[in-house]
């Protein structure tokens, strides 16, 4: 049984509600066909009960002779009583007859002649209104920018908007009715059947006696039918004048009558991924000319969809990647309103109605393609219950990559991120003096300092407090991470457990305060005897499990150590897991007290082993930033990057052969293959701009690099970079397209010449993960190596 349709969706007639209005349809005619085999059926069994009738008649006559010819006795009395039976049985069927024509053959055929038949009629006149539309706006659509008739032509559409509209409504409450109709009316023709024949059997055999309850529910639901269907009546008329109304303006062209999406994002509204849907037309180049279909496109999980106007999916165009794509408007002479969406394999040319359409519809794809850029890197914190961390680390991560210079960016996480460390408990004061408003913090316990303070801290040494500032020094997430969740109350309630609140507190003047900030916190922080737990290690190790930095920092102050291995878990350390569950928070604050970054379990694998089977580029980065050693071998021979090659994760081989490409090169090479040019070619933000037109075009080839056969390069450095910082400080979108780039133009031939053949010519290549291809790059450079 179909549920009722929508009436709000008849203006924007998506491929969905087409559907379910098919699915209505086919519910409907599906009854016709019903009520024509009902009432041929029932005609059969009239004619053939007649004629039992007739039979039974002589049959029952027969026995009332017989009956007669026997002598008075019990037996002639239950004879005449058993032929009279019969005859009252067959005048009832005679009723019966008659009751199934009045009451079941022609209400059914008038209901299929006044309900069913005129609902095919309003179906051709409602598809006629969708064609006249659909011309109409084809007309409208292909005028010139600056053909006078285009106002006529608007007008045009709308009336034929208004009119589809109109009846596309009155057709879908009739669709409506005709449902609500079905379930009391129809039953109600089959309930009068069943009450009759009943009414038969009953006084024939009284078999059917225990229908008697339940045709009483059937006829109370039947009036609770009639009553809602007289309710939904009222309601539908009222919702029909009130869409008509809220309607008036939206049929125009001109005239968006849809809220921007931009609008909505600044606004503040829900800023999830972006979804959008709606008709475009669709540029189609074909061999004699060019023509432009009406599809219906939505955004959807980083992609866009193109549906026709049946619900189906289009196997011509199929999905288009956003991520791999740069959307631009376009100028031309001959449409209005159009924009390009740029893949690596094509290029899809739409056009809009109206041009605030338009801008909201290269808004929400270049969004999307962003959101999938840089959605993975979401999953890289651990949610721990804090809202307001991970609120923090998001605005950070959004705001390092959506701002439009360096300046702009810093300025704009250090008023969202910031603020909400200093709006910690007890971070309004200084953690040490209780100064107000510091502007300084030691990020390996997490406290905020004053200036005085802070240098105090900076002579004790970065083994002891790492000290930054809040509003000069860049800030990577993972340390906002760490600040959010400790504080200067958290902290203090550590290293300060056993301070008393009359405790005399030396002023930063004093020549003894650093030995007093070194001495308080040794002999006022808990003490191993407060604490329950058999081992500190294990409570530390067991801490960083459930990411609760605050506890692994009190098992700390008790001397833990933070590279303690767990024997009943592999012999992992606290790194390790966090590595495991992609943590960033928890490596960074581990990594800030010195742990062996190089340690490993018993199977040999240490903190890169595992990055690289978890496929977290940005740990890998990180790992090898703090030095961690790439060669170190498992117990199995194999270096992580064997590991990453085995389980096919592309962005960890990414980096990780990138990071030893760069280590390989001398600086002859260096000079001599161009390969800074290379790949600072593609070295620019990946976010575009919804002000400008692209970061970066990938149809444009990249065979300008090599210039001859000695591979000589138009420019490169003199020397190769001393450090991989640039490597570094790239997300998985650059390391991906540097890949891409490196793979295109290295040939063995070259590498063999350069040194290093073991790079390129290894079993595993950038090329055999079907990473997206730039068009035509690799043909191109085969021809100019050749």
């Amino acid at each position: 049984m179909t549920t009722p349709l929508n009436l709000y969706l008849c203006l924007e007639d998506p491929p969905n509600f087409r559907k379910e209005i098919s699915d209505c349809e086919n519910s409907v005619f599906g009854l016709e066909i019903t009520i024509k085999n009902f009432v041929k059926l029932a005609r059969a069994s009239v004619e053939l009960a007649s004629e039992y009738t007739a039979k039974q008649l002589k049959f029952a006559e027969e026995f009332g002779n017989f009956a007669k010819q026997q002598p008075e006795s019990i037996i002639k009395t239950v004879l005449l009583k058993y032929a009279n039976s019969l005859q009252e049985v067959e005048r009832s069927r005679k009723i019966l007859q008659s009751h199934m024509y009045d009451m079941f053959i022609e209400p059914l055929e008038a209901f299929a002649k006044n309900e069913i038949i005129p609902l095919k009629d309003m179906k051709k006149a409602t598809e006629k209104a969708s064609y006249e539309v659909d011309s109409a706006l084809s007309k409208y659509m292909s005028k010139r920018p600056r053909d006078i008739t285009i106002s006529e032509a608007s007008i045009e559409v709308s009336e034929t908007r208004k009119e589809f509209h109109d009846r596309c409504l009155n057709y879908v409450i009739k669709i409506n009715e005709l449902e609500a109709k079905k379930k009391f009316e129809f039953i109600e023709y089959i309930l009068a059947l069943m009450f009759t024949e009943s009414s038969f059997y009953h006084q024939c055999y009284e078999i059917l006696k225990d229908m008697e309850n339940h045709m009483k529910d059937v006829t109370r639901l039947l009036h609770e039918s009639r009553t809602k269907y007289n309710k939904d009546v009222k309601d539908s008329r009222n919702i029909k004048k009130s869409i008509l109304e809220k309607s008036k303006e939206s049929y125009n062209p001109l005239h968006s009558y849809k809220k921007s999406t931009k609008d909505l994002v600044s606004l503040g509204e829900n800023y999830s991924p972006v979804t959008k849907s709606g008709y475009l037309f669709m540029k189609r180049n074909q061999r004699v000319m060019q023509t432009w279909t009406r599809k219906y496109f939505f955004i959807s999980n980083g992609q866009l969809f193109c549906v026709g106007r049946g619900g189906k999916e289009e196997n011509e165009m199929g999905s288009i990647i956003l991520r791999l794509c740069h959307i631009k408007p376009v100028d031309s002479l001959d449409r209005r309103f159009c924009f390009e969406i740029i893949s690596p394999n094509k290029t899809c040319t739409l056009q809009a109605e109206n041009q605030k359409d338009m801008e909201d519809w290269i808004f929400c794809l270049q969004t999307a393609a962003q959101y999938s850029l840089y959605s993975d890197s979401f999953t890289i914190f651990v949610a721990d219950g804090s809202d307001k961390l991970q609120e923090a680390l998001q605005d950070t991560y959004f705001n390092d990559h959506n701002s439009k210079s360096g300046v702009n960016g810093h300025v704009s996480r250090s008023k969202k991120s910031i603020m909400r460390i200093k709006k910690l408990a007890g971070n309004d004061v200084c953690v040490d003096c209780r100064s107000k408003d510091p502007q300084w913090a030691s990020t390996n316990f997490g406290t905020l300092l004053c200036i005085e303070c802070s240098g105090i801290h900076r002579s004790l040494g970065v083994h002891i407090s790492k000290v930054r500032s809040l509003m000069l020094d860049k800030w990577e997430p993972e340390s906002l991470g760490v600040m959010l969740k400790l504080g200067n109350l958290k902290t203090n309630s550590i290293y300060e457990a056993k301070l008393s609140g009359d405790h005399e507190i030396i002023t930063t003047n004093s020549t003894s305060w650093g030995r007093y900030i070194l001495g308080i916190r040794k002999v006022f922080k808990i003490s191993k005897e407060d604490e329950i737990e058999a081992s500190v290690d294990l409570s530390f190790w067991n801490a960083m499990s459930e990411s609760n930095i605050y506890e692994a920092l009190k098992n700390l102050s008790l001397g833990a150590n933070v590279d303690w291995k767990n024997e009943e878990r592999n012999s992992t350390t606290a790194l390790h897991q966090a590595i495991l569950r992609n943590d960033n928070v928890s490596v960074e604050f581990l990594l800030q007290w010195f742990c062996d970054i190089n340690e490993v379990d018993n199977d040999g694998w240490s903190g890169l082993h595992h990055a690289a089977a978890t496929n977290n580029s940005r740990l890998l980065l990180t790992l090898m930033k703090r030095h961690a050693d790439i060669h170190l071998k498992d117990r199995k021979g194999k270096v992580p990057v064997d590991i990453a090659v085995e389980l096919q994760h592309v962005q960890a081989v990414t980096a990780l052969r990138l990071y030893q490409f760069e280590n390989q090169l001398t600086r002859k090479e260096y000079s001599k293959f161009g390969v800074d040019e290379a790949l600072t070619s593609v070295n620019k933000p990946p976010y575009i701009s919804h002000s400008s037109s692209s970061s970066l075009d990938l149809r444009s080839p990249v065979t300008t690099i090599i210039t001859n056969n000695n591979y000589q390069a138009k420019s490169a450095p003199t020397t190769p970079p001393l450090s991989s910082s640039a490597l570094l400080s790239m997300d998985d979108a650059e390391l991906i397209s540097k890949s891409i780039i490196i793979d295109e133009i290295f040939s063995e031939k070259a590498a063999e010449d350069l040194g290093i053949t073991g790079l390129v010519t290894s079993r595993f290549s950038l090329a055999s993960l079907k990473l997206p291809s730039f068009g035509n790059t690799h043909k191109g450079s085969e021809e100019v190596i050749e």
